[in-house]
């Protein structure tokens, strides 16, 4: 079975009159072999068309996928579609966008390779943007230049014509690479510009591309990948960057061009803010523990520091460090709150076992919890079972 593939003679085909051909089921799903089609089956770096085919009596049923395979396209359908003569209707704005993206990959590949002989290894045609794989990666400076050669091309309006070549014709042809096939070989051909062995389809003029922007580039092994945006998705991308720029001058009151020498006084202010208050978070969790020590009881030289603060448990974590470098000292902390946590630690010149001290406090308060005998933390359920895990660590340090 051969399928005749309209958009090879016309990829503005939008709607057209088939045979089914065949049946079979792919990935459970119904699917159909036509006679004729103008939906585009995955291949070459271009996902596949969607649309709908219908009958007289039935549809429309939609297309979820095409697959090429030994002449034949099968079209994978949402449900079983009968009769023999069907109408099918391509998703326009779907294959338009991929004709956009397609015909600009070819424009940009050709700029990258004039600009700096960059060539183009791999392309992908996604959802969202596209991204075309090059051979070299000292490209940073080359990159502004290939842009601006490819959107000349594309205001200069260039014809985009597609043929089928014999070999003897292939060669004449100033290919960018060689083609994949020996046969059956199109060539996709941007006037004067760009010769491209391809399969896929593309619009008819360059400037029906519309524009062509890099937005971004990453380095994969020996190879840079570059992602670009081209026609409506470039619009849609520069539309989303204009209603973040116009909130952010609306938020800071400030004009557009000013609003990044603003932000950057915002972040010197922020960082400088941010060490202050590292500072008074340290002078804080110093002087607390200090006043902690001052009140604690002493026992063979030991000082017992057993308290709740209502803090946080990071700041409490802090004083409990502060606590444990001075000599001779073991902290039981507790925080209060949802889910009240206790801290225990001491000095490196105190033998006593912190992990043993807290299981004596979790098991007061009917909480759990472990560590080593330089730090332990644990948790039990309400601040009243915190006051007595407390009470327990001081009657067994008095004891």
């Amino acid at each position: 079975m051969n399928t005749e593939r309209l958009f090879y003679q016309d990829a503005y085909v939008r709607e057209f009159d088939a045979q089914i051909l065949a049946r079979q089921v792919v990935s459970g799903r119904p699917a159909v072999v036509l006679d004729r089609t103008a939906f585009y089956a995955t291949g070459g770096g271009q996902p596949n068309d969607l649309g709908v085919l219908s009958t007289s009596t039935e549809g429309p049923v939609k297309v979820l996928d095409v697959l090429a395979e030994d002449g034949a396209i099968w079209h994978v359908l949402d449900s079983e579609l009968q009769g023999a003569g069907v109408h099918g209707t391509v998703d326009w704005d779907r294959r338009f966008d991929h004709m956009q993206q397609h015909t600009g990959q070819h424009v940009l590949s050709q700029a990258f390779f004039g600009e700096c002989g960059a060539e183009t290894v791999a392309f992908h045609l996604g959802e969202r943007y596209s991204t075309i794989d090059l051979n070299r990666i000292d490209l940073a400076p080359a990159i502004s230049g290939a842009e601006s050669a490819a959107n000349a091309i594309v205001d200069a309006a260039l014809p985009v014509i597609a043929t089928f070549v014999t070999p003897k014709e292939l060669v004449q042809l100033p290919l960018r690479k060689p083609p994949k096939v020996t046969e059956n070989i199109r060539v996709v051909q941007v006037t004067g510009f760009d010769w491209s062995a391809c399969g896929g389809t593309h619009v008819a003029n360059t400037s029906q591309i519309g524009l062509i922007k890099v937005i971004g580039t990453e380095r994969r092994g020996p190879e840079l990948r570059v992602t670009f945006l081209c026609g409506r998705r470039a619009r849609a991308d520069y539309a989303r960057l204009k209603v973040l720029a116009q909130g952010l001058v609306a938020r800071y009151t400030a004009a557009e061009d000013e609003i990044l020498e603003l932000l950057d006084r915002r972040a010197a202010d922020f960082d400088a803010l941010r060490k202050d208050l590292v500072d008074l978070e340290r002078q804080w969790s110093a002087s607390t523990a200090a006043a902690l020590w001052s009140k604690a009881e002493i026992r063979g030289g030991v000082h017992l520091v057993a308290a709740a603060l209502d803090v946080g448990v990071d700041r409490a974590r802090k004083v409990a460090q502060e606590l444990r470098a001075r000599s001779g000292v073991v902290a039981c902390l507790g925080v209060r709150g949802d889910r009240p946590q206790i801290i225990v630690t001491r000095s490196d010149d105190v033998t006593a076992d912190s992990a043993q001290l807290l299981r004596m406090a979790v098991a007061a308060g009917g909480g759990r919890g472990g560590g080593r005998p330089d730090w332990a933390q644990g948790g039990v359920p309400t601040d009243e079972a915190l006051d007595a895990a407390l009470d327990a660590v001081a009657q067994a340090f008095k004891d």
